[in-house]
């Protein structure tokens, strides 16, 4: 999964770059935005888990500590 997930930035990365050398700079600035919004929404995603991780860990440790 991750070297797709790779494999697609590189992709979507080199995609820019050539738009900007063909002079297509609003496709690249869209591919930007989406980039941008993506590794956004995958930080937000990841950021969840970790508060569910501490949470679930937390918990656990009121537990032992009530034993």
């Amino acid at each position: 999964m991750k070297t797709v997930v790779w494999a697609a930035l590189a992709v979507l990365i080199a995609a820019i770059v050539a738009c900007f050398a063909l002079d297509r700079f609003m496709i690249a600035y869209g591919l930007i935005f989406f980039l941008i919004t993506v590794l956004t929404a995958i930080g937000q995603v990841y950021g969840i888990d970790n508060h569910l991780y501490l949470d679930k860990k937390a918990r656990e440790y009121d537990e032992k500590k009530r034993r």
